[in-house]
């Protein structure tokens, strides 16, 4: 299988792409499907509900919505559920779309069924994270990376990820385990998306367990672990936190609503990823499926509504002239900091996920 290895460039050129109501309901008809629901596991606020109510009175198709809070849970239910999965599409972020295509869950796109294909931004079509083989795997739907978020009343300014270990606040961050590791290993000069690890087994190993020791040293730094961008947002709406990792979209939302939060890029770079909803192989309502996808590409209002819902950006084209200065304001980073996201690669995610997902069980355990 060919993998992809983003560069810094690529990286730029999607973010800005996307930096960032609903479709009329003429676009919306001439969706059809002989199916009449198509069920979709997705994030919280990822499909605004506006869509989902105009979209079932045009199409007359139900959208059933399962939530998901982990890559590594919709994987684990799609291998269980093996050649009769119970879901139609699923949203896969590219740096994990190997994983599924390896163990043959999902199907190619069939951009010919798509009329509004090319109502994604140019940046976006064709995206290398989704190009597998030369066949593409996904419709994109939004971008972000991990940054560092604090509450701008009780934290001074930082460019580190070393402000995370601050003794000042003690029992005031959280992270998510396992991406933090990945950060802490970028924070100690390795890396921490295990590309250059490959065939190095030892070496890899050593700078995990390196970041896995540090992080128990340093666990009375953190409050609480979390697993939802809707957690650490509460966290910091309760000032139970005030510094902390976290994905790009739910810290912009919590800007774009005006609380006292800043979003940065540590001198010591970060990852950035990309969200994309893929067609499940077998999947018991392919027809619907390409519906909803063909829909939700139709205008750039749709792209827009799922901004202000996730916080993170588009990946549909003319979705930026749509937001207001706030909402352009709450997603926009320093070119310098912009330069420092890089995207995670697809390359060697087998032993990544394997000794991430081990370190991150002991260092939760410990």
């Amino acid at each position: 299988m060919k993998e992809f290895n983003a560069t810094r460039r690529s990286t730029l050129k999607l973010l800005a792409a996307g930096s960032g109501i609903l479709a009329a309901p003429s676009l919306m008809r001439s969706a059809h499907a002989q199916g009449k629901v198509v069920n979709i596991t997705t994030y919280d606020k990822f499909v605004p509900q506006s869509f989902i109510d105009q979209f079932q009175k045009d199409t007359g198709i139900e959208i059933r919505i399962r939530l998901t809070d982990d890559q590594g849970k919709q994987y684990n239910i799609l291998t269980a559920e093996g050649a009769t999965p119970s879901t139609d599409i699923v949203t896969v972020t590219g740096h994990r779309l190997s994983q599924f295509i390896g163990s043959n869950l999902l199907t190619p796109l069939d951009t010919g069924r798509l009329k509004n294909w090319d109502k994604l931004a140019a940046a976006y079509k064709g995206a290398p994270q989704l190009t597998i083989n030369g066949s593409t795997y996904g419709v994109p739907l939004l971008a972000g990376f991990e940054g560092l978020a604090r509450n701008t009343e009780y934290t001074k300014p930082s460019d580190s990820w070393g402000t995370m270990f601050d003794d000042e606040y003690k029992g005031l961050t959280s992270y998510i385990i396992s991406d933090f590791l990945s950060l802490t290993m970028l924070y100690q000069g390795n890396d921490g998306d295990y590309v250059t690890y490959e065939g190095k087994e030892a070496v890899a190993q050593d700078a995990t367990n390196k970041a896995r020791d540090f992080l128990i040293r340093q666990k009375d730094k953190v409050r609480k672990y979390y697993d939802a961008g809707s957690e650490v947002q509460q966290m910091f709406l309760n000032e139970d936190i005030y510094v902390a990792q976290a994905w790009s979209g739910p810290t912009a939302k919590l800007i774009m609503d005006g609380h006292p939060i800043e979003l940065s890029v540590p001198k010591e770079g970060t990852y950035g990823f990309l969200y994309s909803f893929n067609v499940v192989k077998n999947g018991p309502n392919a027809d619907a499926a390409y519906a909803f996808l063909d829909a939700i590409l139709a205008s750039p209002e749709i792209g827009a509504a799922m901004v202000r819902q996730s916080g993170f950006a588009s990946a549909f084209d003319g979705v930026e002239k749509l937001l207001n200065d706030r909402e352009r304001a709450a997603m926009a980073l320093p070119q310098d900091q912009m330069e420092r996201i890089k995207f995670f690669s697809s390359v060697n995610r087998a032993m990544k996920n394997a000794m991430i997902d081990k370190a991150a069980a002991e260092i939760k355990a410990a």
